[in-house]
């Protein structure tokens, strides 16, 4: 009688294992499955889906800070250059701050924003760094020139007569215009909204 009722326990004991193990079954295959569409979700590019929901009008020259990050004065606010900024640093940016924080950004005439890592963007910071460093140049020159006339000199010697040319500067910081016309692009300044919504892919038809 003994052995029967251990036996009879025992295959209790193993049918309640076996629900629970359903059970848990169910539901790691249920945890699974929105773990794999939080990571889906989360390889969405985030900046496509971006706006400017109220647009500012505060001068961006008048803020302190630096050419990624400016403090606002009238809202109190950071406000945020994504233009100056990677691709992964913008997305990575947006996604620690859950879309809420304001932006500026430079974008073409079809929504695309430009960014510190994309053709355009690398471009222009080119054309300014020829541009800044023509400047120097040509005010480094006009000081030397300054620096001999007040010392008699009618002509510059010939050891420096190629470098202190003005034409020679010249050549050498002109900005050459693009062969290809860049696409235009509009300054965006203000509170950031993140469009988000569930994806759908349309069914691949068979051939």
């Amino acid at each position: 009688m003994s052995y029967r009722n251990d036996v009879d326990a025992l295959a209790a004991r193993h049918d309640a294992l076996a629900a629970e193990v359903a059970a848990k079954s169910r539901e790691l295959d249920s945890t699974r499955q929105l773990l794999d569409e939080a990571k889906a979700k989360a390889r969405l590019p985030v900046l496509p889906n971006i706006r400017v929901a109220s647009p500012c009008h505060a001068d961006w020259t008048a803020m302190t800070g630096d050419e990624r990050v400016r403090a606002c004065a009238q809202c109190n606010k950071n406000v945020y250059n994504l233009s100056e900024m990677t691709r992964d640093e913008a997305e990575a940016l947006i996604v620690s701050r859950e879309g809420r924080l304001c932006v500026r950004y430079y974008q073409r005439t079809d929504g695309t924003i430009l960014l510190k890592d994309c053709s355009v963007g690398i471009t222009q910071r080119r054309k300014r760094r020829v541009i800044a460093a023509g400047a120097a140049a040509l005010l480094a020159g006009g000081g030397l020139f300054m620096f001999l006339r007040s010392r008699g000199d009618d002509a510059p010697s010939s050891r420096i007569s190629v470098a202190t040319e003005p034409e020679s500067l010249m050549g050498v910081v002109a900005v050459r215009p693009e062969t290809v016309p860049q696409p235009e692009v509009e300054a965006m300044q203000g509170q950031m909204m993140v469009k988000m919504g569930d994806v759908a892919v349309d069914p691949i038809e068979d051939r």
